[in-house]
């Protein structure tokens, strides 16, 4: 089952996992891109019966669903980033589902300087924002179901994902939907117990994550991101002014620093 597959993330993926799962697709709204054999669920996840009904007879998960935004306040983010993590895990865990794919995101290590970089997977978190926060908590919630229940929960630290590389900050941390799906069925075909952090990039130049973990599990990214650009002048651009270009959380991180710039830039 693929959450939020109504949304671009999971739209762009469909094609690259059909050939290895049979799918069924749940969002809130209905999703636009069925193929025959895929099967539909509508829905809202914050509700645990409809998380109930929606897992039952599901092998394995991957949930993308979130609501997202530079500024988005605390609030908005309960229904859909907090229960609805808390009653699928529920959910998934009375089914006797293992293998648990969890969409976090770079914004949860989006006040690193990057300077930093590459950032190691056991670097500290430093969210930008409410919407990074929530994705770290869910990464808690993955380390709780595996290490209580012996699920085999898998959090993917995404960079960006999309056609191409729309910027310089994102050729850094870019990686293709064909490359995403190979790593989402490595995490899903993982059999030993516990939660795995991976950063979800592909081959970025001066990378702002390293992805070793990842290739120790055999994924083996074959889409450049240089090869990728949505304008060859991108390889030349330099970082944008201000937090925005300091900041491995980019725009996330402008949008929610209210602090001393050189005090951060010690830290």
């Amino acid at each position: 089952m693929i959450t939020g597959a109504a949304g671009g993330l999971g739209q762009g993926i469909l094609d690259f996992l059909r050939p290895h799962f049979a799918l069924r697709l749940l969002d809130i709204v209905p999703v636009s891109k069925l193929h025959p054999g895929d099967e539909e669920v509508t829905g809202d996840l914050a509700d645990p019966d409809f998380a109930t009904r929606a897992v039952a007879g599901c092998e394995a998960v991957l949930h993308l669903a979130a609501v997202h935004g530079l500024t988005i306040p605390f609030e908005a983010t309960l229904n859909s980033n907090y229960r609805a993590v808390l009653n699928l895990m529920e959910a998934a865990r009375v089914e006797r589902i293992r293998p648990i794919a969890f969409a976090s995101s770079n914004h949860g290590w989006g006040f690193h300087p990057r300077t930093s970089a590459p950032l190691a997977v056991t670097s500290p978190p430093r969210p930008d924002g409410w919407y990074a926060v929530s994705k770290v908590w869910g990464e808690a919630v993955m380390a709780l179901y595996g290490d209580a229940y012996g699920m085999a929960t898998t959090s993917l630290r995404i960079g960006n994902c999309g056609p191409d590389v729309p910027d310089e900050r994102r050729s850094h941390m870019w990686i293709s939907y064909r490359d995403l799906a190979s790593l989402i069925v490595i995490a899903l075909q993982r059999e030993d117990p516990g939660h795995r952090a991976l950063f979800a990039c592909g081959e970025c130049p001066d990378p702002f994550f390293d992805t070793s973990s990842a290739k120790e599990l055999g994924f083996s990214p074959l889409d450049p991101a240089i090869d990728h650009l949505a304008d060859p002048g991108i390889a030349d651009q330099s970082p944008s002014d201000g937090m925005a270009g300091l900041a491995i959380g980019g725009a996330f991180a402008a949008a929610n620093f209210q602090a001393d710039i050189h005090n951060w830039s010690k830290s």
